[in-house]
């Protein structure tokens, strides 16, 4: 029996899940402590800053809630530059998101609820931030194709091809930055990083 070729849904699908297994396994690559962290937290962060890019051209989807965390990703920015105080904020936006009514597991609740991709993004920064865990990054990475969904209207277009391979090289190189770094294992990341990670 001949076998059907895969959809380009299926293949777009293989080709995230087998980038989000790559992050992963490039993270654990880091040793423990730190520099993982700081490696963890600045994919994420720069994921989360893709995400809201690609948000801005779908301004339906923002909404006052996501505006709150990308506010809340500056703070995660400026802690990778060495503002460890940037701790305790991050901590308190956490917590402060657990305990409201965002928090909620009854689906959309009204025109603020936290279920926006970019949202989660940036609330997975910060958690990474805070609670230093590898596959906060993969998530953040994650929510990048999810907004290309929504761009697409979940339609397969030549143009989505496109956009889908260039945000896969982007998160490459993130990954091959942060990770290739050795001046990370001694502090934070230089300005000329981050400002490549936020580009």
């Amino acid at each position: 029996m001949r076998r059907r070729s895969p959809t380009p849904l299926r293949r777009e699908l293989d080709e995230v899940r087998a980038l989000c297994y790559w992050v992963r396994e490039q993270i654990y690559s880091v040793p423990e402590g730190l520099r993982r962290a700081q490696a963890t937290t600045a994919i994420a962060a720069a994921a989360s800053e893709e995400a809201f890019r690609i948000s801005d051209q779908l301004p339906h989807i923002n909404n006052e809630t996501s505006a709150a965390w990308r506010r809340s990703l500056e703070n995660v920015w400026a802690l990778l530059a060495g503002d460890t105080s940037q701790h305790y904020e991050l901590s308190a936006s956490i917590a402060d998101f657990l305990t409201s009514p965002l928090n909620h597991i009854e689906g959309q609740d009204g025109p603020n609820d936290f279920d926006r991709p970019q949202t989660i993004a940036s609330y997975s920064a910060a958690l990474s931030a805070v609670a230093w865990g590898v596959d906060f990054a993969v998530t953040a990475v994650m929510q990048i194709f999810e907004l290309l969904d929504l761009k697409y209207d979940t339609e397969m277009t030549p143009e989505r091809a496109a956009e889908v391979a260039q945000v896969v090289r982007r998160v490459k190189r993130w990954v091959s930055l942060v990770v290739n770094n050795d001046a990370s294992a001694v502090g934070d990341l230089s300005s000329e990083i981050i400002a490549d990670l936020r580009r």
